[in-house]
């Protein structure tokens, strides 16, 4: 009877949580909130993210933000925090490989709305580990909150999504 109590106690492996990084996904038409963040929750999302948040990128969605700040020198766009958050170690870059790898059905590619260009943003989203994403395209936004098999979501402001947890 006390094996059966102990036993209780310990989790097995199979069923322990894993520890998921704080990664999301952040659309290059954001950058104007960025580059210089008006409202409040936009500040506090870019403390969190200075703090604690990780980035999930391509190469594609950094060619991106370079071009979207067109050289401007705020600590706070999304170039700037890019760079600083792969010096620190918490930028997840995913590879074209990789990308590749991630295949649509010829169904799911059907009814996609977006634009082509987006389906690799997709694809980033859902290899996240949360599967959390902002961007203000709805078409994008609409794609992938209604993915088939994932439950991901991306909203366009951090305060619809719970980017803290």
């Amino acid at each position: 009877m006390r094996w059966g109590l102990i036993a209780l106690k310990r989790k097995p492996d199979h069923l322990k949580v894993k520890s998921q990084k704080p990664d999301l996904f952040v659309d290059s038409n954001l950058s104007r909130h960025f580059a210089r963040p008006v409202r409040a929750e936009y500040r506090e999302f870019i403390e969190w993210l200075g703090r604690e948040g990780h980035l999930i990128v391509c190469r594609s969605l950094i060619k991106e933000y370079i071009t979207a700040v067109r050289g401007a020198t705020a600590p706070t766009t999304l170039a700037v925090i890019v760079e600083r958050l792969q010096r620190v170690g918490r930028l997840r870059r995913i590879t074209k490989e990789e990308l590749t790898a991630f295949r649509f059905s010829k169904r799911v590619e059907r009814r996609l709305q977006s634009n082509r260009a987006d389906h690799d943003f997709i694809k980033l989203v859902l290899l996240s580990d949360r599967k959390l994403g902002l961007s203000e395209d709805r078409k994008f936004a609409c794609d992938v909150n209604n993915f088939p098999g994932y439950d991901a979501r991306v909203a366009s402001t951090p305060s619809e999504i719970n980017y803290r947890e």
